[in-house]
């Protein structure tokens, strides 16, 4: 019994870590997205600023809520582009 019950505790943590895999990818992305979106606004030294550095959750925000159009978008962008060697 007890084998059967580890065994399917087992089975359902392998699809969580999958989704949790997942959520850390999206989350770093956007957390480098906000990164450089404050640092072309705002300038280099955002952080330095506590109205821009306050704005860095909300564009992370952002991000994870448009992150597939925002993929999207930068893929269809860099389409037809050289590759610079």
């Amino acid at each position: 019994m007890r084998l059967i019950v580890l065994s399917f505790l087992m089975l359902l943590s392998f699809p969580l870590h999958a989704v949790e895999t997942k959520l850390t990818e999206e989350k770093t992305y956007c957390l480098r997205w906000a990164d450089r979106f404050l640092s072309i606004k705002d300038g280099a030294n955002y952080r330095n600023n506590k109205i821009s550095a306050a704005k860095f959750p909300m564009y992370v925000k952002i991000c994870l809520k448009n992150y597939a159009e925002l993929r999207n978008m930068y893929k269809q962008k860099n389409i037809g582009k050289p590759l610079n060697k």
